[in-house]
């Protein structure tokens, strides 16, 4: 798979030959020790009982005296979300744009996984560690050094190198995508997996309260819908903690300011708090927001950036209580089967997932074939 992999194997001629890279990456995710001070890991701040998400509204860092001003999304799927790019784009209307698409963090500065899972490590607000040299250190003292080709271990570049490809294999796994959710069986042609509320909701999904145009119901670049467009809007969210610039920083464009990228809405549910920043404890108050956020501005205080607030598509969408509690009700069956049994570590996928060698060229995972520690046969 990989010349640089094959030729640390001191002679083997495949990458099976070697532990898996998810095995590896499984346990530089839920290690404490890669941090400084030691204490926290990629797991503290994304919660297996919340879909990988973080409950709290924002993640305090390894270092107490520093912390972010995003919630921590979901893992689920993560790997799934296509790379940073600007797009050409057919509205709904018919009209055709160029938009902004894609991208990891809520702003896209990540252009795909590879480049995401390295930048926590080095955040002074997140693991606080000064450099790869030290992250290599702190591998090599690690109880898991050994799943490491041995020649990797003497060289920071390939080690570190090896622990972000690691964890983006991780995250690729059968366990991240089961796509098992009633929504999923409904869309297989079961027709009870729905409550009668539920499609109510889905029909308020896909009409008046306008959902589907962001968060599709049909599959693009997968197999099954990810539910999101992964676009860029500012909803005008309600300000909490530091002021935000969002899309602004990777672009550098005015129209830009307070834009984050639409989540995709499986397990929706379990993710609480959202928005970026947190702001909206619950899920029905998110509807809410939708509806009445323009009818009701007291109710969800100021806004950082109003002068780029999305007013068309949300903000006063007149649905009823008994709609949005039918859109809830809808909500409810993105969340998989997996996620709702017993608690583990990492959920067990349903029988039939494809494996991530079965599928790896759909993964928009392009950038470790520039670093320089990678080579192809």
């Amino acid at each position: 798979m990989f010349r640089l992999l094959v030729s640390l194997l001191c002679g083997s001629t495949t990458l099976q030959a070697a532990p898996g890279l998810a095995e590896i990456g499984r346990s530089v995710f839920t290690d404490k020790n890669l941090s400084n001070p030691p204490g926290q890991s990629c797991m503290t701040c994304h919660n297996p009982n919340h879909a990988f998400a973080d409950p709290r509204r924002v993640s305090p860092g390894a270092n107490p005296s520093f912390s972010g001003n995003r919630n921590a999304p979901s893992l689920m799927y993560a790997a799934l979300i296509p790379a940073f790019a600007y797009e050409d784009v057919l509205l709904p209307n018919g009209t055709e744009i160029f938009a902004w698409e894609g991208g990891l963090f809520y702003d896209g500065r990540a252009k795909d996984l590879f480049e995401q899972v390295g930048k926590p490590f080095f955040e002074s607000h997140e693991m606080n560690l000064k450099n790869k040299a030290e992250l290599a250190q702190k591998i090599r003292k690690s109880t898991y050094k050994e799943k490491f080709p041995r020649s990797a271990l003497k060289d920071n570049e390939q080690l570190t190198y090896l622990v972000f490809r690691s964890l983006v294999e991780f995250l690729k796994s059968p366990s991240f995508r089961p796509f098992d959710s009633p929504f999923d069986r409904y869309q297989a042609g079961d027709e009870d997996a729905l409550s009668l509320s539920q499609k109510r909701g889905l029909d308020i999904f896909k009409s008046s309260g306008g959902c589907a145009d962001c968060h599709l119901l049909e599959p693009q670049n997968w197999s099954k819908p990810l539910l999101s467009d992964f676009g860029y809007d500012n909803l005008g969210g309600p300000a909490s903690g530091r002021k935000d610039p969002g899309l602004f920083t990777v672009t550098g464009n005015p129209e830009d300011f307070g834009k984050f990228r639409a989540p995709g809405l499986r397990n929706i549910e379990l993710t609480a708090p959202y928005l970026h920043n947190g702001s909206i404890k619950t899920l029905r108050e998110v509807l809410e927001f939708y509806n009445k956020r323009d009818l009701e501005p007291e109710r969800w205080g100021v806004t950082d950036y109003p002068e780029t607030v999305n007013h068309d598509d949300l903000g006063d969408l007149g649905l009823t209580d008994e709609e949005i509690s039918n859109l809830l009700d809808f909500l409810r069956a993105f969340t998989d089967d997996s996620l709702t049994k017993k608690k583990t570590t990492l959920p067990t996928p349903p029988k039939g997932t494809p494996s991530t060698e079965s599928i790896k060229l759909n993964f928009p995972d392009h950038t470790h074939r520039l670093d320089p520690n990678f080579e192809h046969e």
